[in-house]
Order: C-alpha cells, then sequence, then structure tokens
C-alpha cells in the first residue's frame, strides 16, 4: 500500500500543469461536497452545547459560572475556526461591507500564530487609528491568510512573518503602467517575509518543485481575484530589509455609516405572545424552547412543518411569530411559513440556518449556531418590543 502511494505520488509530479489543476479544482470541489455534508450538522452539535451551557449559567450558583463561561468561550472559538474553514471552501455570495481592517487582522491572530508555527515569528503592526475600507469579510480574511502562506512559502529561510498596516495617500503620478486607482486616502496592508537569508532573493521566488509552484501560482491568483473585487491595487513589496511580501492599497472610507445600536428593551407583553419553534434537531429545538419559556413567551414546538401545521390547526391560538429552521425533511421553512401566513396574517418569521453560503437578509434569519440571547434580542425586534 505504502508503495502504491509513493509511486502515485511520482507519476503525478510528470503530470502537466493543466492536468495538476483539474485534479485540484476537482479535489477542492470534493472537499466543498463534504464540508457541507457536515456543515449542518457541526452546528446544531455546537448549538446545542452552547444553549445548554448558557441555560445552566442562568440558573448556576457564582463558584459554578466561571466554568461554564469558558465553556462558552470555546464553543464560540471553535465555531469560529469551523466557519472560516466552511467559508473559505465554498462558493458565496458576495456581502460588501465597511470594515475595520485592524479589527479583521486582530480577529485572525490566532489563525496566523497557527500558520507561522515554530519556523516563523509572527510580527503584528497595525497603525493606530481605525482604518476603514468596504470589502467582503470573509473574502478580506482569505486575502490577509493567502497571502501569510505566500510569502512564507516564497521565503524559507525568513525569520519573521511582518503583517502592518497604514493609511497613505494616492495621486496619478504614483501609479505604474497599467495600475487604476482612484486619487485620494488609502488603506495599505503590508504582509512580508523578513530575516537572515533573503539577499537579493526575488520576492516572488519559489522553491523549484512542481507541486508547490503550482499551489503557489493557484494562490497568486485567488489573491488578484479578491484584490481585484474589493476594487484595491496589489503590488509585490520590496522594501529594504524585507524579502517576499505584497503591498495591499484599498480605496479609505471616511466613516462608517454604523446604525446606532438597539437595546433590548423591558419586556412588555411577553407574557401574551406566543411563538411557535419548528426545528427536527432535538439539541436544538428543546434548549431554545426552555429558554423562551423562561423568558416568559408562551411557545409551541413541532419536529417536522406537517407536525406544525397540525398544531396550529388544533391549538387555534394566535401564532405571534414562527421560528423554523430553513433546511427540514418534507417541508422546509420557507414551505411552512407560507402555509402558516396563509393561517395568521401578519405572522413574523425567524429563520434559523446552519449554512452559512445561504443568501438570507440579516432581518430575518440567525446563523447556527447563535447564542439564546441573540435569538432574545432578535425575537424582541421582531415583535416590535
Amino acid at each position: 500500500m505504502a508503495e502504491a502511494s509513493a509511486n502515485a505520488a511520482a507519476r503525478s509530479r510528470h503530470l502537466p500543469a493543466d492536468v495538476h489543476t483539474q485534479l485540484l479544482a476537482q479535489r477542492t470541489h470534493l472537499i466543498s461536497e463534504l464540508a457541507g455534508a457536515i456543515d449542518n450538522q457541526f452546528n446544531n452539535i455546537m448549538m446545542s452545547v452552547s444553549s445548554y451551557a448558557e441555560l445552566e449559567l442562568k440558573k448556576a450558583p457564582p463558584a459554578a459560572k466561571r466554568s461554564l463561561e469558558q465553556v462558552l468561550r470555546n464553543a464560540g472559538q471553535a465555531t469560529y475556526l469551523i466557519q472560516k474553514l466552511l467559508a473559505f471552501s465554498r462558493h458565496r455570495t458576495l456581502v460588501p461591507q465597511v470594515l475595520q481592517l485592524n479589527k479583521v487582522i486582530e480577529g485572525l491572530n490566532d489563525l496566523l500564530q497557527q500558520l507561522a508555527g515554530e519556523r516563523f515569528e509572527l510580527v503584528v503592526d497595525l497603525e493606530p487609528h481605525p482604518l476603514r475600507i468596504q470589502a467582503d469579510r470573509v473574502e478580506l480574511e482569505q486575502l490577509v491568510l493567502s497571502l501569510a502562506i505566500q510569502v512564507q512559502n516564497a521565503a524559507a529561510s525568513a525569520k519573521q512573518l511582518v503583517l502592518s498596516t497604514k493609511s497613505v495617500s494616492f495621486d496619478r503620478t504614483q501609479l505604474r503602467a497599467g495600475e487604476e486607482m482612484p486619487p485620494g486616502k488609502c488603506v495599505a496592508l503590508f504582509v512580508a517575509a523578513s530575516g537572515e537569508g533573503q539577499g537579493g532573493r526575488s520576492e516572488r521566488s519559489l522553491p523549484p518543485h512542481g507541486n508547490q509552484e503550482l499551489a503557489s501560482s493557484l494562490t497568486l491568483a485567488a489573491i488578484e481575484r479578491i484584490v481585484k473585487e474589493a476594487g484595491a491595487l496589489l503590488r509585490t513589496d520590496n522594501r529594504s530589509g524585507q524579502g517576499a511580501g505584497f503591498a495591499i492599497y484599498f480605496p479609505a472610507v471616511e466613516s462608517e455609516n454604523l446604525a446606532s445600536k438597539q437595546t433590548v428593551p423591558e419586556k412588555t407583553l411577553t407574557s401574551s405572545r406566543t411563538i411557535l419553534v419548528v426545528e427536527d434537531d432535538d439539541a436544538v429545538r428543546v434548549p431554545a424552547t426552555e429558554f423562551l419559556k423562561m423568558e416568559g413567551f408562551k411557545v409551541l414546538q413541532a419536529k417536522t412543518g406537517v407536525e406544525a401545521l397540525n398544531i396550529a390547526q388544533q391549538k387555534r391560538v394566535p401564532v405571534d411569530l414562527l421560528i423554523t429552521d430553513v433546511i427540514m425533511p418534507v417541508m422546509s421553512g420557507h414551505q411552512v411559513a407560507r402555509e402558516l401566513a396563509e393561517m395568521y396574517p401578519g405572522l413574523k418569521v425567524l429563520y434559523m440556518s446552519g449554512d452559512a453560503a445561504q443568501n438570507q437578509s440579516q432581518d430575518d434569519v440567525l446563523q447556527k449556531p447563535f447564542r439564546l440571547d441573540k435569538l432574545n434580542e432578535k425575537i424582541r425586534s421582531l415583535l416590535g418590543e
């Protein structure tokens, strides 16, 4: 078996580059399909862990609260990591928004530390004041990680992986042939490998191994695509004292245009409101139902869309809000919502989704896994409390 694997690997090194590219594309598609298969299951498991921990936290004595809070932090970190991997492996609709570049980089610190490993010291030098740009968050995160991988692969003997940000100004006289960039204030992101052993080596030089060179070219293609979609400018960075590196220039956004934060108001008509929860996974539905009852709502629950319609017909009580999973056996959440809307004109609907790739508005969807306090905030907003 080992000999067969070695022979297969040896043969693959001699395949033409276009065949390598096709095989890599097929492998990436397979990984994406597998990721999609475990996505919903993983999110439901993490939803169950965090929900039960949150319920116990409400009832726990002070001595036990610290342990439960640590469980919630660990669940949140695990969720963050898996969602990043899933998001990077999928085709998705871009959602450009105003982002603070420094905060995005700070949020990736753990992943960057893992990428740097023991070979590189991670050095992060961020300009102290907010640097705002417009980009898709997942694409921007993928860009930062791809740049880090690229410069490490191209600088095997470097000692440091350096990320820095800076506010700069561009005018047309600074543009090189073929470059496009609106004049004005820009936000610069520099990612470079630094340290001894670089000498005069080209910032794009690569080890002469076919598979690694192919992987590097595909990484560069992904970097160039994301930069173009963000309306930014990509340059190789050859600043004195640093080796392989890149500089990305984003048009600066002057203001964030952030909506005023909404606070959860005091409970008003909670006891007279009825919520129907439809979710086929007990581990998600049961703690959510228990939590809503603790908050004072009247709660009905169903495992399927058909059961939900039967409950609504039998109970004959007004339902104010439907909370439903999007993907369920037999009837989808959207089908359930359409059927119930005919029975209850003015029915409010809140969807739960474990699929980050679904194109849902932020007003009517909660991305699993979510905290129960976030569910409470969303419900009261929809009900106008």
